[in-house]
């Protein structure tokens, strides 16, 4: 690959494949060594610096003694690590544009600039620039400014769960612990993935409560989820459903729906449960006593894991596990959510991810506005998605859940 740099000096995506192969220390030298040579061509620039700034992320971190890429506050999740990059960044961005460049991701690096700063409103003018186009990027559905947020606060429930198809309660057990788990899937993943994971409570003797909600489906499939469930002795197993006809749509629609509204069901289910809640990604699996990660929820209001060295925004938390109280905080959290996913739905414009974004999004509003939630930040000892299973709850990456699952 070195040999294949020195014939195609100009190939800057095969010398950032080749520098990620090297050792940060020298992937960083390389990567300056390289900026000196593409100086007078502002789009290979940012590319190049991108690239730098983010392998410098975690270097700054680690010297500031934060070990690990996991963050501890709301500062430490958006303020980008490497700081001191971004201006040059910028101005090589904007050269690059005010030269004629209709890169689409230049003016993406550009709003993320802005989240990094906190500098809201600036992020979803570059990102309104972006949304008026001719092609579909992630500004589509992508908003943090004061006005969005606005707007969010102004959508009543007519517009948030108005759409959706009613939501049928199939079984309905009484509570024997102090939180609940929700995980919602189709049927398909209910059997595959989610079964399991309640088995290993079961196995377990760990008596707690589940909720499983089915975001397709037809009665024939809810008797079986229901059936499947009926001889459980440890956990009980709220169930229910809603025949929303997703999988009818294709695949791509299929995903968007299953991951995107779990989030506006569980505002609902926390509202009318006013019990703390964790709701989980369907493929989870059991390492080790949950307990005492379930009730720390209700220290704070909200529990999830994040990224500061994530440049993009729809990468800084995590949605395979988020816990969230019943505290007029933690609902005022779900629900704008709920909302933010809700508005991208009903303009027709969501897409994967669009979760994630969801919760940074509200979660920065909230703390612009002074009113951000208490928050447990959580590492790999509490939930891992690499391939070794640190965590309490492990999420295996890709094809791996398929292949353990057989």
């Amino acid at each position: 690959m070195a040999r294949g740099v020195q014939a195609h000096p100009g190939a800057i995506e095969f010398f950032a494949a080749y520098t990620d192969l090297l050792e940060p220390k020298e992937r960083i030298a390389t990567l300056e060594k390289y900026l000196r040579r593409m100086s007078a061509d502002p789009g290979r620039t940012a590319y190049l610096l991108l690239r730098l700034t983010t392998c410098q992320a975690s270097e700054r971190r680690r010297a500031r003694g934060l070990l690990s890429d996991f963050g501890v506050s709301w500062p430490d999740t958006y303020q980008w690590p490497d700081y001191e990059s971004l201006p040059r960044l910028r101005e090589t961005l904007m050269a690059e544009i005010n030269g004629g460049s209709r890169r689409a991701t230049a003016r993406l690096d550009l709003a993320y600039i802005a989240v990094a700063e906190g500098a809201w409103d600036t992020a979803d003018d570059h990102l309104g620039n972006l949304r008026s186009g001719p092609k579909r990027t992630p500004a589509d559905f992508t908003a943090f400014g004061r006005q969005f947020h606005a707007t969010l606060d102004a959508m009543g429930e007519d517009e948030i769960s108005g759409p959706l198809a009613p939501v049928q309660r199939i079984a309905t057990p009484a509570f024997q612990s102090g939180e609940t788990l929700y995980v919602a899937s189709d049927p398909k993943y209910f059997m595959r993935f989610t079964l399991p994971f309640i088995a290993q409570f079961e196995a377990a003797a760990v008596a707690i409560d589940f909720h499983a909600h089915l975001l397709d489906g037809d009665p024939t499939q809810w008797a079986d989820a229901a059936a499947a469930i009926a001889g459980l002795t440890k956990v009980r197993v709220t169930l229910t459903a809603e025949q929303s006809n997703a999988a009818d749509k294709g695949i791509a629609h299929a995903r968007r729906y299953y991951h995107a509204v779990r989030y506006i069901r569980l505002s609902e289910e926390l509202r009318r449960s006013r019990r703390p809640m964790w709701i989980l990604d369907a493929d989870a699996q059991l390492h080790g006593d949950p307990r005492p990660l379930l009730s720390s929820i209700n220290r704070y209001d909200v529990a999830f894991k994040t990224y500061p060295c994530a440049f993009d925004p729809v990468l800084k938390i995590d949605a395979c596990c988020v816990g969230v109280s019943p505290t007029p905080l933690g609902l005022a959290f779900a629900r704008r959510v709920a909302a933010y996913i809700a508005y991208w739905k009903n303009k027709g414009t969501w897409e994967w991810g669009v979760d994630q974004l969801g919760l940074f999004s509200s979660f920065a509003h909230m703390n612009e506005q002074g009113r951000g939630p208490a928050t447990l930040f959580l590492d790999d000892v509490a939930v891992s998605r690499r391939s070794e299973a640190t965590g309490v709850f492990h999420f295996l990456p890709g094809i791996g859940k398929f292949a353990q699952a057989g």
